[in-house]
């Protein structure tokens, strides 16, 4: 699959490459491995491959998420996230009728592997230097089979595709 073929040879030349970092861009770029070249990240979040689904509020949390900790009046309460969806607000249906296993690694996300999905949109360093570090690395991408539709500038994310029968 040319999605895998791109991650490895980014990787060879140093990038941190990943597929369904945590929730979305704010969380995911909070996740990246301090050691690693930010400059040099590529990766797309969980609400870019969200399997849409009919799902319904979680009645724990009333949709939100979050519960409150602690006793009333206590000056340690807190929200965190509900125990009963994983901090997403949503239960979903049955995925019962999918011909693939959805990638649940994010709770209370459901999302599409990267062989399902085709194509998504990526996160990356807008600086100068993040941009002309990956638009050094286009051509690998694209000898990886995959197409980048992406207008060079550095307030846009890239859409990354690929054939799923690569």
């Amino acid at each position: 699959m040319s999605f895998s073929k791109m991650q490895e040879a980014l990787r060879a030349e140093g990038w941190f490459v990943e597929w369904n970092m945590p929730c979305c861009q704010s969380c995911a770029w909070s996740e990246v491995p301090l050691n690693a070249d930010r400059t040099k990240a590529l990766f797309n979040h969980s609400q870019d491959c969200e399997i849409d689904s009919d799902g319904e509020d979680c009645p724990d949390c009333d949709g939100d998420g979050q519960v409150l900790e602690g006793e009333f009046g206590d000056e340690n309460q807190e929200y965190v996230d509900c125990d009963y969806c994983g901090g997403g607000g949503i239960l979903y249906g049955s995925f019962d009728d999918l011909d693939y296993e959805p990638d649940v690694s994010v709770s209370g996300f459901a999302c599409m592997p990267p062989e399902v999905a085709g194509s998504s949109m990526f996160c990356f360093d807008g600086s100068a230097e993040g941009v002309a570090n990956f638009k050094a690395v286009l051509p690998i991408i694209e000898a990886s089979g995959c197409k980048v539709n992406w207008n060079g500038s550095g307030d846009t994310r890239p859409d990354i595709s690929w054939g799923v029968s690569c």
